[in-house]
This record gives structure tokens, sequence and C-alpha cells, in this order.
């Protein structure tokens, strides 16, 4: 089993050269705080996530000058700097404000019809008595682990029911989480396909059923569910391990993780984390 938060992200070299700069994320029509939004360099594995008043802070190191600055947030526009032009415009150690663009989402009608249905679990099923276990693998606000979801048949229209884990060794006093679920582009996580963030608190080893069905969530081809560390729990040390199925041979897209907001995604190479999803599907 891999340790609680595992890895730390941190090198001699991007101490010696790197900047703090710290903001402040904005609603843009009513200037309210923009919480829990992940900021990151694209693909750099440099990250974080914005805390409960919309502050965050982040080292950027001279060498990631020409990469871009990536800060998204369910219920908002993404926005994108040029990291070097993002320099000019602030001083190490001050303070930016960035103001983010909410989205109006329309209620879409329920597209399952139930006499036109089944149903199917979908993903890594297993238990808190499992053998194998995975851990988030770094400390960095915004680390995230998932499995990819298939759907039945690539015709098919699904209506998401449940979401299904188990953690097998746990002892903070509570550990917040966030549920993210992704459309596919090129088999990695692409865009959120939720209109609202879904937050989970783990509280004990054993069975997490999360029910799904108040969100109203449909998709149209695979999709990728996944947990985020978005926030630090109140007691910092302890040790979280989800039940993990393993599988000795490599399942190419079959489980995926990343370091930090922004990151780029990779592949699990064995013990796929026991992560499912229930659906309805129909066809087109």
């Amino acid at each position: 089993m891999k340790p609680i938060l595992g890895l730390l992200l941190i090198s001699l070299w991007f101490i010696s050269y790197s900047q703090t700069y710290s903001g402040i994320l904005i609603n843009e029509e009513n200037g309210e705080a923009v919480p829990f939004a992940n900021i990151g360099v694209i693909d750099r594995n440099i990250g974080t996530v914005s805390d409960a008043m919309g502050r965050f802070i982040i080292e950027l190191n001279k060498q990631f000058d020409q990469d871009s600055l990536r800060i998204s947030c369910i219920g908002y526009r993404d926005k994108q700097f040029l990291i070097h032009e993002l320099k000019n415009e602030i001083v190490a150690g001050d303070s930016i404000r960035i103001e983010l663009m909410p989205i109006s989402y329309s209620l879409d009608e329920l597209l399952i019809r139930p006499e036109n249905t089944r149903s199917y679990t979908l993903g890594y099923a297993c238990d808190s008595n499992s053998a194998y276990g995975n851990a988030f693998y770094s400390e960095e606000l915004g680390t995230e682990m998932g499995v990819v979801i298939r759907l039945p048949r690539k015709e098919d229209e699904a209506y998401l029911k449940t979401f299904r884990f188990y953690v097998g060794d746990f002892s903070f006093d509570v550990f917040p989480v966030r549920l993210n679920i992704y459309d596919l582009k090129n088999d990695l996580p692409d865009k959120t396909i939720l209109k609202e963030p879904i937050f989970l608190e783990i509280r004990s080893r054993g069975e997490y059923l999360v029910d799904l069905r108040k969100h109203n969530i449909t998709t149209t081809g695979d999709f990728f569910v996944s947990l985020e560390y978005y926030r630090i729990p109140e007691k910092e040390e302890g040790r979280l391990v989800f039940c993990a199925v393993h599988s000795p041979k490599r399942e190419k897209g079959g489980s995926l993780y990343r370091w930090t907001s922004q990151g780029n995604w990779q592949e699990e190479m064995f013990d796929h984390v026991g992560f499912s999803v229930e659906v309805e599907c129909r066809r087109k």
C-alpha cells in the first residue's frame, strides 16, 4: 500500500529558483470569493487549490515562464495566463485579484426513459478487506486519482445513479474530498461534466455510497470519475488508503492519477483504485 499523501512534490532546484505569488479569486458578477478553484501550470505538476475565501499561494519557477497558468472551477469559465505575462503584472510577494465569469446552466430535461433502460455497475469493485490499496500520490492540493468508466456500448446514453468506493485504512478525524467527473479526450480526462461541485467527507474506513441522482448527470460517452484532495483537514497527519484491485496486466487508461491541480495525468500500473459507478443506459 502507498503511504498517505505519498511523496512530497518538492526538489532543491525548484526551491532555488522559484518565487511565491499569491492571489484571490473573485466572482466577476457579484464580487464574492470563489472557493476551492484549481490553479496550476498546465501539465507541469505545479499547482494548488484556492481556500474557502478564494485565496491561493503558488511558487512559479523561472523555467515555466513560457508555460500557461490555468484556473478552473465548476460553475465558472476557465481562465488562462502566460506565466511571463502574469509576472509582468505583479511583483513577487504581492497579491493579484483575478475575476472569474460564472456560467449559467439551463435545466436539462432528464434524457433517460425508464422503459428503455438497463442498469450497469461499471469500474472496479472491491471491499474494505482488500489486500491492495492506493493513496493520494502527493501532499499538494489538487492531487487526484480515479478510473475511466467505459459504457457497455458507445451508442449508449448514460444517467449516473451512484458512485461507490471503499476505504481500507483511515486515521484522520475527517478528511474532505471532492468528487469530479470528466469527459474524455484522447482517452484522458478533459472537461468536467458537473454543473455543481460535489464535496464529500471521509470519517472512517468502510464502504461509501454516493447518491448522484439529485445532480441529474448524463453523458453520451465514456467518462472519468475521480476523488480529489482539495482542502487540508483540521488534523493534518494521518492515513487514508482507498481499497484497490490488483491487475497483473497493465490496463491502458483504466486507472489514472495526477500530482496536483492542472498536472498531467499518469496511468496506474497495477493497483486500480476501487471506484465504481452505477448507471442507467439506453440506445440512442
